[in-house]
């Protein structure tokens, strides 16, 4: 499809005379252009720069007076870091959940870029009948205080159908609740996470470059925002928002360290070496040495100077051998949610999408290389295929 759009583009741009349809199309690709410079904090002279034009020209491509060359827009697509599809089709109507702490990683441009690629792949995968859109999403109501916020991780348990204990494929976790979890390396400006609402469904974008743990507990924030809906919901005020993300940072923290079960494990455990105990709940439960520290004084297991005392000595890989576990890194950059990447494999298997475009939607976690062979499609079922609509 992206192939058929470039194609229409460039013969618009080689004919001379264009129809309105033409110009507002010019218009709007300008606009689209100036949007994704400004996004990038680059003048328009250093935009000119890294395409090979001059300052007026591509004040002329923004305000739609020249027309842009299938050229030029494969090269303002390199130098804007945008897919090129993303000039000539408008977004989807999404809405990102608002990641302003600096505490869980702050804003940042290339996450806000990544994640609007990914809310445009699922997107065409619900409109090509790759991916099905999740009929009901479970919607709990946000948390009013701390207790709720435990309370509401229970429930959430509940819904992914997993034990009281470690959730070890949080990935898979939240796939079974309609939000699909990325992790691509972002570098270390990238943020930690956001997710976004497409259709019905959620996607999230975990920074893969950041610590194991708290790759786990941002995707745990980031279902929080899924689950409760506030991320795609009109603006709040400043104050308001604080609370919804430190309460939404205790719903994370109860969802990956479950008083029950940190309890049990804690009580075997801490009677030899209260420090080695509290290595063996986060390399059990794979959180965060800071998170697992703060829970169990929340869970009233530490004291607070054993708190500070344990947050200074951060795990060693002398207390993994010693304690026989060794820690299991989940979403590794690049990764793709499990379900998601099984059926944009089928589709390219069946036919349904070109080798290129599949490696795009899979997100370089495979080259080209990797690839089976597509399966051969019968006459008949191509005929089906094209039959038309009764």
């Amino acid at each position: 499809m992206l192939g058929v759009r470039i194609d229409r583009w460039r013969v618009m741009c080689e004919n001379r005379a264009m129809t309105a349809d033409d110009s507002r199309a010019v218009n709007d690709i300008g606009r689209r252009i100036s949007q994704a410079r400004q996004a990038m904090a680059m003048t328009q002279a250093e935009l000119g720069h890294a395409i090979g034009l001059d300052r007026t020209a591509v004040g002329k491509l923004e305000s739609g007076t020249r027309k842009v060359s299938a050229t030029e827009l494969v090269a303002l697509a390199s130098a804007l870091d945008r897919p090129i599809d993303w000039f000539v089709v408008e977004s989807p109507p999404s809405v990102v959940s608002r990641r302003a702490d600096t505490i869980v990683g702050g804003r940042s441009p290339l996450l806000d870029r990544k994640i609007e690629r990914l809310a445009r792949d699922v997107l065409f995968l619900i409109e090509q009948g790759i991916l099905a859109d999740a009929s009901e999403r479970p919607a709990l109501e946000p948390p009013t205080d701390v207790s709720s916020a435990e309370a509401l991780a229970i429930e959430a348990r509940q819904i992914m159908n997993v034990p009281d204990g470690p959730l070890c494929d949080l990935q898979r976790a939240c796939e079974n609740v309609g939000l699909m979890a990325f992790s691509l390396n972002l570098g270390e400006q990238g943020g930690d996470a956001a997710c976004v609402e497409v259709e019905n469904m959620g996607a999230a974008l975990i920074n893969g470059v950041i610590d194991p743990g708290r790759r786990r507990f941002s995707l745990a924030h980031e279902l929080g925002h899924h689950l409760f809906g506030d991320a795609y919901a009109p603006e709040v005020s400043i104050s308001a928002m604080d609370d919804i993300e430190r309460l939404i940072n205790a719903f994370a923290i109860h969802l990956l360290l479950p008083r029950n079960a940190v309890s049990t494990l804690w009580d075997t455990a801490a009677d030899q070496d209260r420090r080695l105990a509290a290595v063996a709940v986060s390399v059990k439960f794979r959180a965060s040495w800071s998170a697992t520290c703060s829970q169990l004084r929340t869970l009233g297991l530490i004291d607070a100077d054993e708190r500070e005392r344990f947050n200074s000595t951060p795990p060693t890989a002398v207390d993994f051998i010693a304690l026989g576990e060794r820690w299991v890194p989940e979403m590794e950059a690049p990764s793709v949610p499990p379900e998601y990447g099984k059926r944009v494999l089928a589709a390219y298997q069946a036919g349904k999408l070109a080798a290129a475009r599949t490696v795009e939607l899979l997100w370089d976690t495979v080259t080209i290389e990797d690839l089976p062979e597509q399966r051969a499609i019968p006459l008949e079922a191509l005929r089906r295929e094209f039959d038309p609509l009764s």
